[in-house]
């Protein structure tokens, strides 16, 4: 039986998400494709942050064709951070929870990291997902966390199977803010920190929208957030 994806193992490269690009653009492939490295040298993140492994950290990213008319959803990103949280729990015992907008944290700090970009050609469109996950031994740097070591082709079976089930748009919008609900590492109405380039203020979390956006009241006024330009961070 063919398998219904293929995986690029590499030993070194500066980023799986940017290998991916290059190839989906120049191969236009039919089957979705994880790669994965045991060292990669420029990782990046939300805003082409500086995305920091080690060599016991599980690096991927996995281009997924599109079919022609997909419309993205804010909440896409939620979705797949869910699915990912998911198959975590399946394979490590650890208690993690859901950090908008598709982090993974455990009581120690983040875990597990997350950025979602398009490939778009005239006649081509892929999502690569890009994934670092830190295993074994603590986080790699400071705030960070762990999970205990798991296998990384089982995790792609699982992810990839749980992807397949359910769809990267026909998913049930309430099931998934319940989900979102019960693992979300905030409580409704806590007070959290509000970081954004230009400055740092204090309010309460709300929850997230039927959009995907996270809803922080400050002040009295409400806002909505959509992208990890601004960061939502435990108060101290």
């Amino acid at each position: 039986m063919q398998a219904p994806y293929e995986v690029i193992a590499l030993e070194t490269v500066d980023s799986t998400s940017r290998y991916l690009k290059e190839y989906v653009a120049e191969k236009r492939p039919i089957k979705p494709i994880f790669c994965t490295t045991k060292i990669q040298t420029s990782g990046y993140g939300q805003q082409k942050r500086s995305w920091v492994t080690n060599q016991e950290s599980a690096i991927f990213s996995l281009a997924y064709p599109l079919e022609a008319g997909f419309e993205l959803s804010g909440l896409l990103s939620l979705h797949i951070a869910a699915l990912l949280h998911q198959s975590l729990n399946e394979l490590t015992a650890d208690t993690l929870y859901l950090k908008w907008p598709n982090d993974l944290f455990n009581g120690q700090g983040k875990v597990a990291g997350m950025l979602i970009e398009q490939v778009l050609k005239k006649d081509y469109r892929a999502l690569i997902i890009g994934i670092g996950i830190n295993r074994g031994r603590s986080g790699v740097i400071d705030g960070s966390s762990s999970v205990q070591p798991f296998d990384l082709d089982v995790l792609f079976e699982h992810f990839f199977l749980k992807i397949q089930q359910a769809g990267l748009q026909n998913y049930s919008l309430i099931e998934l803010n319940e989900y979102w609900q019960r693992h979300d590492l905030f409580q409704i109405n806590e007070t959290v920190r509000l970081i954004s380039p230009e400055k740092e203020e204090s309010g309460l979390y709300l929850g997230i929208n039927p959009q995907g956006q996270a809803l922080i009241e400050v002040s009295g006024e409400i806002k909505a957030l959509s992208s990890g330009l601004t960061s939502i961070r435990k108060a101290l």
